[in-house]
């Protein structure tokens, strides 16, 4: 699963927030801290049942290119065919803009196929695990750890009772172990927590300070706000749903805005279909 809340304040972003900073010892309420550790628990039980592989998803993404008046100025779509491959979850590009892939980029998805299983067989046979995309996080403890948190209150999602914690980073040193730990450290935000379950409905997030990066190019990530919606689909499963995401970016001197929006439209158990 993955993460964290925008200044808006959650009465007017969510509906109406049930405060319950006024009664912090209310037997009602559990602490923020065992309603945390139920829904690490939870979300690790899942990853390690690896029910996710047993499904294969449809994801769409649209990506829109904002100038600095706030108006769209391009807009690409695509749409994703997410399946297991080598225990892993593999997203393989099967529409671009509405179109089916043109012979070359047909031939460039089977290319990244290939070295994707390749890498993910050397990754094994040394017993090593085999993270492709940096940008792929869990909502584990190792995430958790790095922030404070806090029980704010209750709210509803999609029919859902759900706990409200915020969450800010610690002070002193963090995990920076990976490029996307700049950000992580960098953000604050909020997690939903269904009351029946303990699981993760909802994360929405706010990059607070900027950092300079480099992926292939010399950027600077200025701002960033984003939401993370997941839904269950069986007992005790929960997939993503949705993911929002808005990137204010410097490139060298030139400034970049943009607004990624990906959908799990689809899902099916693998061979019922």
């Amino acid at each position: 699963m993955s993460i964290v809340i925008s200044a808006i304040p959650m009465a007017e972003a969510h509906g109406q927030l049930t405060d319950v900073s006024s009664s912090p010892n209310d037997l009602a309420f559990p602490t923020e801290r065992t309603i945390l550790d139920r829904a690490i628990e939870r979300a690790s039980t899942q990853d390690d049942s690896g029910i996710e592989l047993a499904f294969e998803y449809i994801v769409e993404s649209t990506v829109e290119s904002i100038n600095g008046d706030g108006a769209v100025t391009e807009t690409e779509t695509s749409r994703l065919r997410r399946y297991p491959l080598e225990g892993l979850l593999y997203d393989e590009l099967i529409e671009q803009d509405g179109r089916p892939l043109e012979e070359d980029d047909v031939r460039k998805e089977k290319e990244k196929k290939s070295k994707f299983i390749r890498e993910a067989r050397a990754h094994a046979a040394r017993g090593e695990p085999y993270e492709p995309d940096e940008m792929n996080m869990r909502f584990d403890r190792e995430l958790m750890d790095r922030y404070n948190t806090r029980l704010v209150g209750t709210d509803m999602i999609r029919g859902l009772t759900c706990w409200v914690l915020s969450f800010e980073p610690r002070n002193g040193r963090l995990p920076d172990n990976r490029r996307m730990d700049k950000a992580l450290n960098r953000s604050v935000g909020r997690l939903w927590i269904a009351q029946d379950d303990f699981g993760v409905a909802r994360i929405s997030f706010e990059m607070q300070r900027p950092f300079r990066y480099l992926w292939g190019l010399i950027a600077t990530l200025r701002h960033a706000t984003g939401d993370f919606d997941f839904e269950r689909i069986d007992d005790n499963v929960w997939i993503p749903k949705s993911f929002d995401l808005e990137l204010d970016l410097q490139v060298f001197f030139r400034n970049m805005r943009r607004h990624i929006r990906q959908d799990w439209i689809e899902h099916r158990p693998i061979g019922g279909f």
